[in-house]
C-alpha cells in the first residue's frame, strides 16, 4: 500500500508534470525512479497503480490537453520494440489462461508502451537528452549523500516513503537507497556511467558529469554488490576501447570464437565461468550457472509457451535471475529472438552513428550510448530487472530510437544538425 507522505508528493509531481515546460517534461518521472520506493502502490480492482504508472496517466492527460507531439514516425526499432512487448504479453497470458494473468500483462504492457511512447515523444534531439542526463546528473549528487548517510548509519531514509530496509553481508551494509534491491540500486547508475562520461567530454558542465560519475561509482560501492562492481569494471574498460572502435565486429566475432574453443576443451560447459565470479564476496554465482544450465537442459519445456515455474528445476532456481532466461520463461522462445533482436539492433545503429559522425566528440559521446547497452546486456546475465531500473531501459530504448532514425539516413550531414556538428 501507499503512505502519506508518497501520495503528497506523488501529487505534487503530478501537478509539476501538467505545468512545467516541455523540455522538462521527464523530470518527474526520473524523481520518482531515484526517490520513490518502488513498492509504493494503490490497489483498486485488483489493478496496482504505481506513482510511475500515475505519472504516465498524467503524461497522456497532458499531451492532449496542451496539443502536443502526439505522434512519431514508427521506424523498424520502435517497431520492434512494440512487437516484443505484445508477444511477450500474449504468450503470458495464453500460458496462464485466467483474469489475473490478462490484468497483470495489460498493466506490464502499459508500463512498456507508455513509458516508451512519452520518451519516444519528448526526447526528439540530441538537446533533450542532455537535458535528461543533466536531470540524472543531479539525482546522483543528491542520493550520493543519501546512500551515504544509510552506508554510515545503516538506516535508509527512504523508509519515510516506504518499506525500505538496509540488508547487512558479510558486517557491510548493502545499501539500496529508494530501491527495492541494492543490486537494482547498483546497475541504474553504472548503467549512466557512461552517458555521464560523454557528456563529461563535450559539455560545459564538466565538473556536474564528473561529479555525477564520482557519485554513481560511490553508489555502486556502498551496494556492496558482485554484479554491479562487475559490471562498472567492464563498462569503464569498453569505454576505454573507443579508439578501437571500428574492430567491434572483428572482437565481437573473436570472442565468440574464443568462448567455443573454451567450452570445447572445458570439462564443463564455458557458462560455468559465471560460479568462479565472486567480487564482494558471498555472491551467488554458482546460482546463475546452474540457472542457465537448467534452463538450457529445459529448453523444450519453455521454447513455446514459456512456463508458468523454474521452481522444480533445483533448489531456489524459482528465482530467475537472469534476464534472458527470464525473458523465455514468461514469453518464450519468440519473445526472448525478439529481445536479443531488439538489442543488436540498438548496437549495430550505435556503432553505425558512431563512425559516421564527422566530430571526435560526438563520435565518443555516441559511442558512450552503445557502452550504455552493453552495460545493460552485462547486467542481465546476473539479474533480471524489476523496479526503478525498467523504466531507465525504456528511456535508453526510446534514445535508440531516435539514434536508429538518425543513422538510417545514408548522408552524413543529415545527421549532424541533430548532433549539433559543424557541416
Amino acid at each position: 500500500m501507499i503512505n502519506l507522505p508518497t501520495v503528497i508528493t506523488t501529487v505534487f509531481l503530478g501537478i509539476l508534470s501538467l505545468t512545467i515546460p516541455r523540455k522538462y517534461f521527464l523530470l518527474p518521472f526520473i524523481l520518482v525512479a531515484c526517490f520513490i520506493p518502488a513498492d509504493q502502490r494503490i490497489m483498486i480492482f485488483d489493478l496496482d497503480f504505481t506513482p510511475l504508472r500515475m505519472l504516465v496517466l498524467v503524461g497522456f492527460l497532458r499531451t492532449i490537453l496542451r496539443g502536443e507531439r502526439l505522434m512519431f514516425k514508427w521506424n523498424r526499432f520502435d517497431k520492434l520494440v512494440l512487437a516484443w512487448a505484445i508477444c511477450g504479453a500474449v504468450i503470458y497470458v495464453i500460458q496462464w489462461a485466467d483474469m489475473r494473468a490478462l490484468i497483470y500483462k495489460c498493466g506490464i504492457l502499459f508500463d512498456v508502451l507508455g513509458l516508451y511512447w512519452l520518451f519516444r515523444i519528448n526526447i526528439s534531439s540530441w538537446d533533450d537528452i542532455k537535458s535528461i542526463t543533466k536531470i540524472l546528473a543531479v539525482c546522483s549528487l543528491v542520493l550520493a549523500v543519501l546512500v551515504g548517510l544509510e552506508w554510515v548509519t545503516g538506516k535508509n531514509p527512504f523508509v519515510v516513503f516506504g518499506r525500505v530496509h538496509t540488508v547487512i553481508r558479510g558486517a557491510r551494509y548493502r545499501c539500496q537507497a529508494a530501491f527495492p534491491h541494492s543490486i537494482m540500486l547498483g546497475l541504474f547508475w553504472v548503467t549512466l556511467v557512461p552517458l555521464f562520461i560523454g557528456f563529461a567530454q563535450q559539455d560545459k558542465h564538466k565538473l556536474l558529469f564528473w561529479s555525477a560519475v564520482a557519485a554513481s561509482i560511490f553508489i555502486v560501492a556502498a551496494t556492496a554488490s558482485s554484479t554491479p562492481i562487475l559490471t562498472l569494471l567492464i563498462v569503464l574498460i569498453i569505454l576505454c576501447g573507443y579508439k578501437w572502435r571500428q574492430y567491434t565486429r572483428c572482437i565481437g566475432w573473436g570472442m565468440l570464437g574464443t568462448l567455443i574453443a573454451l567450452d570445447i576443451v572445458m570439462k564443463a560447459p564455458v557458462w560455468h565461468l559465471i560460479s568462479r565470479i565472486n567480487v564482494v564476496g558471498g555472491s551467488t554465482g554458482w546460482h546463475r550457472y546452474n540457472l542457465i544450465d537448467k534452463a538450457i537442459n529445459h529448453l523444450g519445456e519453455w521454447m513455446f509457451l514459456g512456463c508458468r515455474s523454474t521452481a522444480h528445476w533445483g533448489w531456489g532456481l524459482g528465482d530467475i535471475t537472469n534476464q534472458y532466461i527470464l525473458e523465455g520463461v514468461r514469453g518464450g522462445f519468440v519473445t526472448l529472438v525478439l529481445f536479443l533482436a531488439i538489442i543488436y539492433m540498438a548496437l549495430r545503429s550505435l556503432l553505425r552513428l558512431s563512425l559516421q559522425c564527422q566530430e571526435h566528440k560526438q563520435q565518443f559521446l555516441v559511442w558512450c550510448i552503445f557502452v550504455t547497452i552493453l552495460g545493460h546486456c552485462v547486467a542481465f546475465f546476473g539479474v533480471s530487472y524489476f523496479g526503478q531500473i525498467r523504466m531507465l531501459l525504456y528511456m535508453v530504448f526510446a534514445i535508440v530510437g531516435l539514434v536508429y532514425e538518425i543513422s538510417s539516413r545514408p548522408i552524413v550531414r543529415e545527421i549532424s544538425p541533430l548532433l549539433g556538428v559543424a557541416t
